[in-house]
């Protein structure tokens, strides 16, 4: 029979919680986090399910860096920072910014069969029997 750790404690106190915190404002991932805590990261799943509330918080903390990067990248441009101009605008004007050159490809398989005489049709028929058959 399996003992019942009912009475032991958690092992995530509000101390190891307050770091776990800390660590995913940094934007730090799930595992990474659970790995500088000394927890299992099943132990922070655990917790997550019995708070959910901890998992939306967390996600949030996560998305910090990414708010605090536009802000900045925002500021230089107010500050007319030429460099930060050129990179929002190859990021968001695509069309008339981009370094990158994107290319369509048609389809450049052409019916020429319109253009064959019945007789030319019937020899490049012949043809490819020939190669059909070389391949057998």
């Amino acid at each position: 029979m399996k003992k019942s750790n009912a009475w032991r404690k958690t092992v995530l106190t509000e101390e190891i919680l307050a770091k776990l915190e800390e660590w995913f404002l940094m934007s730090l991932t799930d595992e990474e986090c659970c790995l500088f805590a000394w927890i299992n990261p099943s132990t922070l799943y655990r917790y997550i399910e019995k708070n959910p509330e901890f998992s939306e918080r967390k996600e949030l903390l996560k998305k910090q860096p990414n708010i605090k990067a536009k802000i900045n990248w925002k500021d230089k441009i107010n500050s007319w920072d030429y460099h930060a101009s050129k990179e929002w605008l190859e990021r968001k004007s695509k069309s008339e910014f981009s370094l990158k050159q994107e290319i369509q490809q048609e389809n450049t398989n052409l019916d020429v069969s319109e253009w064959l005489t019945e007789e030319q049709k019937k020899m490049m028929a012949e043809r490819f029997m020939k190669v059909e058959n070389t391949k057998k």
